[in-house]
């Protein structure tokens, strides 16, 4: 059980369990997992598990990913958000970018592709969590 608390902390949020499900499959190995399946959960896990990086789905139930964008780099304005969509469209793309958003996924993603951003992520999220370290 040791190993699991020094893997990097990524959190899915989707409502719908199947890609949650995929996703979850796809980063198991080498990183400490937490989901979410509404805005509420997400701004929880992001309290609790102070991820590096999250994925993150842009259309959900009752509110949208821009808005989750939002309150999750308020809480922790150091992880990485990867947003992922089925629509992708240059519109949503800037809203991401400009609230914060590290990058932008079409659906059905490639995961190959997947892998490389939130490797790239995560490494961002550690250079800045170490440079925010006091220097002794």
């Amino acid at each position: 059980m040791q190993g699991l608390m020094n893997l990097p902390r990524l959190l899915i949020v989707d409502d719908e369990m199947s890609v949650r499900e995929s996703l979850k499959f796809v980063f198991s190995k080498g990183f400490s997992l937490f989901e979410a399946n509404s805005l509420e959960s997400a701004v929880a896990k992001v309290k609790e598990a102070r991820p590096a990086v999250v994925l993150l789905d842009v259309l959900m139930p009752r509110t949208d990913g821009i808005e989750v964008l939002r309150q999750i780099k308020a809480i922790h304005p150091d992880c990485e958000v990867i947003m992922l969509t089925a629509l992708s469209t240059h519109q949503v793309a800037a809203k991401a970018i400009d609230f914060g958003a590290f990058d932008l996924v079409g659906k059905p993603f490639d995961v190959v592709d997947l892998l490389a951003k939130v490797n790239s992520a995560l490494a961002k999220a550690t250079v800045r969590e170490k440079a925010a370290l006091p220097q002794s």
